[in-house]
């Protein structure tokens, strides 16, 4: 590959420069790891530091599968690409394109990564992975790697816009399968192996850790997760300013504590995942008991744009948003629900989508819980797909 030496060198000297950085700033410790020949590598993903994280771990060069969006950074995203050459991954469409270039990479001899969940988590529980991965991970022929980080969650909440929350990150390698393994393995056999390994409960694992994540600013932006009040059921009414998270309709308070933990008089919910376990059961019993013209939900205040194979974008218009048991509207345009290639976000509230050959961004002017129209999307394509079969 064009500037390999130049990429193993880059890799080299970011290690050595950034490595007592991580340790002192995120209190992280690893296993390293140093396999011979080329491997591709798995990872979970919970915060933005992920790669350098890593990084740390693993002495020899690799190249990190990248969600496309960092590629309209300008030119940060020209000097990624000439000393870095990170593999673009365009969120919310199907991902043939990249794993051709993974396995192009993997054949000429060189190390990959990748984060197999695809997506940071939203409530302490990993994401699951796409089905393809564990076909990904038998055709590459070469050695795979599982490499699990815990701590990310808290250290660093998805909802996050009050800086890191210094606790403690820990990275440690989960598996190490030959080529000749994973062959005599089916891909439903290998998908099971990647998501075991992978796997972070974190509140399970903060009952027997008891970690402290302290900031002034815990909760801010917590409504772009949940958005569902539990006392008075009424969405879009949950506001944070500080610590305090609270229902501007019913009153309904909570403040966020350093364990991650509900904290208050009244508190329902005392944790994420599980105040998000009973929204995401609202949610789905909304979609199930909508009218065919009535919208599940709608917002205001979207832009929508259109993302090209060369990274370029360009907005189509703003407005309004509005999902249907069959279609999804938004700024003046409509998609059966049925066509779209995928729903996926990228950070709290921009999301990403394809259709007809199109990719798509979907970006909010004002705080917005974007990931209930997430949610329902997967919802209705599951349940469309299990009335196919």
């Amino acid at each position: 590959m064009k500037h390999h030496r130049l990429h193993e060198r880059t890799w080299s000297l970011l290690r050595f420069v950034l490595r007592p950085y991580l340790k002192r700033r995120f209190n992280y410790t690893y296993e390293e790891c140093n396999i011979e020949g080329p491997c591709l590598v798995m990872a979970n993903h919970d915060t933005n530091w992920d790669p350098l994280f890593l990084g740390c771990a693993f002495p020899k060069q690799m190249y990190f599968v990248a969600s496309e969006h960092i590629f309209r950074w300008g030119l940060v995203s020209k000097l990624l690409n000439f000393f870095l050459a990170p593999i673009s991954r365009m969120k919310g469409k199907t991902a043939a394109d990249t794993a051709m270039t993974i396995l192009r990479r993997l054949k000429k001899g060189y190390n990959v990564a990748m984060f197999a969940n695809g997506s940071r988590s939203f409530n302490g529980i990993s994401e699951d992975i796409l089905p393809s991965t564990g076909k990904l991970a038998r055709s590459g022929g070469v050695t795979l790697v599982t490499y699990r980080l815990e701590g990310g969650y808290f250290t660093e909440p998805r909802w996050n816009t009050a800086g890191i929350r210094k606790g403690k990150i820990k990275g440690k390698v989960m598996g190490v399968y030959s080529a000749e393994e994973l062959k005599k393995m089916s891909v439903d056999e290998v998908n099971e192996l990647i998501r075991r390994d992978l796997y972070v409960d974190a509140y399970e694992i903060q009952q027997q850790e008891w970690v402290e994540y302290k900031s002034s600013n815990a909760a801010e932006s917590l409504e772009t997760v949940l958005c569902i009040c539990p006392k008075c059921g009424r969405i879009g009414y949950m506001r944070s300013l500080g610590k305090d998270f609270w229902c501007s309709y019913c009153k309904y308070s909570v403040v966020y504590g350093k364990y991650g933990y509900f904290g208050g008089p009244e508190v329902i919910y005392d944790n994420v995942t599980s105040w998000d376990k009973f929204q995401t059961e609202r949610f789905i019993a909304m979609a199930d008991e909508a009218k065919e013209n009535e919208p599940i939900f709608h917002d205001n205040g979207y832009a929508l744009i259109e993302v090209g194979a060369d990274h370029s974008s360009k907005k189509l218009g703003s407005g309004p948003i509005a999902l249907y048991r069959d279609r999804f509207e938004c700024c003046g345009m409509s998609f059966p629900l049925h066509e779209l290639g995928g729903f996926a976000l990228h950070g709290p509230v921009v999301a990403n989508f394809s259709h007809d050959g199109h990719s798509y961004e979907l970006k909010p002017s004002q705080t917005r819980c974007t990931r209930k129209y997430q949610t329902v999307i997967h919802h209705l394509h599951s349940r469309g797909a299990e009335m196919q079969s």
